[in-house]
């Protein structure tokens, strides 16, 4: 039976792991990354950051490496394939001239790698390491595909378009990647519709806007329905694409944008109907006059032979 102080240090040695914080392990021991709990002590610690990058051939990667309370320790950037150091505390140690180090942020550190034009062989897991007791790292897996980085295209489905005051008209816009990606993730699209810089539905205030989207793994179709229309709503019309802030992909495909010319005719949609039907009920009347006259021609003409 364990004496009083073996159970106690016994408890104290259980509850070490909950008073120091949660840690990562490798198999081998090694601290791959630690984040401080409550009441632990302020030494260096790794901040939430993607670590997954997918990229294409001839763009560039950069990987960011967020550390708080680095104090008077050093981060390293090691390629795991060969254990090679490309960089120590800033400095770079590699002839590669592609390959870079930035260090910025306030309060929390940032130590970014970047390699530029990138190539297949870039592709593997990098390491950003702290030179503390025992060591602490954070692993990143970089995949570098061989394939033409697609570019974002949109294009309205119409230049122009007109509608009457009080109906409804629907403006059409795609945007897609050209060409399609094979095996890029790329991210999907999204589509922006905006009236003289504003968003449409912050001008109408969502009075009156509906929007339909459909999405494909390379390309999005969006129409955008104004119902009721005042002349207010002429105008040019610009649908752009958007792609979300937060993507483990390198490579983002710059913005494209297209318009559309709305035309708001100041006769509503009743007076057109009316004008229309008038226009109508005229041309029938000149024809049953037209009529009428072929038949006393005719009856003329068979009276006189009839005389005769």
């Amino acid at each position: 039976m364990c004496s009083p102080r073996v159970s106690a240090r016994l408890l104290l040695l259980a509850a070490l792991p909950a008073l120091a914080g949660r840690g990562w392990w490798c198999a081998d021991g090694e601290v791959v990354s630690v984040t401080a709990g409550a009441g632990a002590s302020s030494g260096p610690e790794f901040l939430p950051t993607d670590t997954t990058l997918v990229a294409a051939v001839g763009q560039d990667a950069v990987l960011d490496c967020r550390v708080r309370n680095l104090a008077d320790k050093a981060v390293s950037w090691v390629r795991s394939r060969d254990l090679h150091i490309l960089s120590h505390a800033g400095a770079v140690f590699t002839a590669d001239a592609r390959v870079s180090v930035r260090v910025s942020g306030a309060g929390a550190t940032i130590h970014s790698l970047r390699i530029r034009r990138l190539r297949v062989s870039d592709a593997g897991r990098y390491e950003c390491q702290l030179n503390t007791d025992p060591k602490m790292s954070l692993f990143y897996n970089l995949t570098v595909l061989d394939e033409p980085v697609p570019v974002a295209v949109i294009a309205a489905g119409a230049a122009e378009l007109h509608g009457a005051v009080g109906a409804a008209v629907t403006l059409r816009c795609e945007a897609r990647y050209e060409p399609p990606p094979r095996a890029l993730p790329l991210p999907p699209l999204d589509i922006l519709w905006t009236k003289d810089g504003v968003p449409v539905d912050h001008q109408r205030g969502h009075s009156g806007v509906s929007r339909d989207t459909e999405r494909w793994s390379w390309r999005s179709v969006s129409r955008l329905t104004l119902a009721e229309l005042m002349p207010s709503d002429a105008g040019v019309y610009a649908c752009a694409t958007a792609t979300p802030n937060a993507t483990p992909i390198a490579v983002a495909a710059p913005a494209a944008v297209d318009y559309v010319h709305l035309y708001v005719d100041a006769e509503s949609q009743m007076e057109a109907m009316q004008r229309d039907q008038s226009v109508d009920n005229g041309g029938a009347r000149a024809r049953t006059s037209c009529a009428a006259i072929k038949r006393y021609l005719l009856l003329l003409l068979l009276y006189k032979l009839l005389g005769k």
